[in-house]
């Protein structure tokens, strides 16, 4: 199994309409990962959008889409996004799905800073991701390392996993504010880079300094850094900050691990690095890729769609066959989603009808249930079925791909 978290931000900029993702998003490469991770921070609040998604989170899902990877879930505070894609095919195995919001801001409340959380069990495992934005100025390490601990105090609903640090993988991304400390100067920083000596500059980098003193993120791990300071550039170049403030260039965007179990055991980094082609914004994104290895709960859907023996045809009935696993609790209340392929998350069915609600088809668990003519698209395409159970709030099982096409063919 593999994941991809990346970090940018965006410093209030908006997306241009040229701006491809698919480097940064890592989505055309070989070994692409099941779950992505994508933690925004800066997102500008104008236009205001209370109903439609914002430009940055509509470009990500957008470029995700187009390769078949669909948006789990979305949390927003303020200008931090954090969103998690994940590949079609886990879903039935996902569950328990929560997101979390911690303010840090001003007075430890206001929402310009802190973290966005989303967690959730795949087969059984918990996995938690935190994507944050903390406080800047190199002046203010400590308020940096008590946001840490306060953000470790988030609760979460699920009784056998409270906190953050009880899940079994956890993955902490996003513009963490640690920089070089004051006796470091922008010349001597600026220097080492250009002549690729920057392991020259990492002792004095704060968030190494306070994990080896214990005083925050102690608890997680951080691959080895080879790329350049993320921040802070001019936009659109690749030169560090020639304003007055003369920033020293620091390395504020990070991504930390941590695995409940010592040694690593089942979880290993990949990669690790930035992406200096993008010059959309005063920092560089970032992105790592993990493997995990666990033993999966249970392997099998809970419904299997079965393989329609004549193709759909547009506006004509259509027989939708399924089996339930043996102790699959169902409700008349779940219902199953018609997609066309392409879509971008959950809420983007084409269709809908209720589930079987036919006490001897369910006690057989072999169940059928006829999708209306007037329902059925009008289009060819290629199409999948979801289940969607409505007392668990899940996906119980997805269909392969198939076709509807103008006429009906045995």
């Amino acid at each position: 199994m593999r994941v991809y978290c990346c970090s940018w931000n965006v410093a209030r900029l908006l997306p241009s309409d040229d701006l491809a993702l698919e480097d940064w998003l890592n989505v055309d490469a070989d070994e692409r990962a099941d779950i992505y991770s994508v933690c925004l921070q800066e997102v500008s609040l104008f236009p205001p959008t209370v109903v439609s998604d914002d430009p940055w989170t509509k470009s990500v899902t957008e470029t995700f889409a187009r390769h078949s990877v669909i948006r789990l879930s979305r949390g927003r505070q303020l200008g931090l996004i954090l969103m998690i894609f994940v590949r079609p095919y886990l879903l039935p195995f996902i569950t328990n799905i929560e997101e979390e919001y911690v303010a840090t801001g001003i007075g430890g409340v206001v929402g310009n800073k802190g973290a966005a959380m989303i967690r959730f069990r795949l087969h059984g495992v918990p996995l938690c991701f935190t994507g944050v934005h903390m406080a800047a100025h190199t002046k203010n390490l400590e308020r940096r390392n008590e946001e840490y601990h306060q953000i470790l105090k988030t609760k979460f609903s699920d009784p056998r996993c409270e906190t953050l640090l009880d899940h079994e993988f956890v993955f902490w991304s996003g513009d963490l504010n640690y920089r070089l400390d004051e006796s470091v100067s922008q010349e001597r920083a600026v220097a080492a880079v250009h002549s690729n000596e920057t392991d020259s500059l990492k002792p004095f980098d704060q968030l190494r300094q306070e994990q080896s003193k214990g005083a925050a993120f102690s608890e997680f791990l951080e691959g080895p850094i080879t790329f350049p300071p993320t921040y802070r550039y001019d936009v659109g170049t690749q030169d560090f900050d020639s304003s007055p403030k003369a920033r020293v260039p620091s390395w504020c965007d990070r991504i930390l691990w941590r695995s409940r179990h010592k040694l690593e055991i089942g979880l290993q980094q990949d990669t690790y690095t930035s992406y200096q082609q993008y010059c959309n914004s005063d920092h560089k994104p970032i992105a790592a890729r993990f493997t995990i290895e666990f033993q999966p709960e249970n392997a099998k859907q809970n419904v299997e769609f079965a393989f329609p023996k004549t193709t759909w045809a547009c506006n004509q009935n259509a027989s939708i066959l399924y089996s339930l696993e043996p102790g699959t609790n169902v409700s008349s209340w779940d219902w199953i989603g018609l997609y066309k392929i392409g879509w971008c998350n959950l809420k983007d069915y084409v269709t809908y009808c209720w589930a079987c609600s036919d006490d001897k088809l369910l006690q057989r668990r072999r169940c059928q249930v006829i999708l209306d003519a007037a329902a059925v698209p009008s289009e060819p395409g290629l199409f999948q079925l979801i289940y969607h159970s409505r007392k668990y709030d899940r996906v119980l099982g997805i269909s392969p791909i198939f076709e509807i096409s103008k006429e009906c063919y045995v």
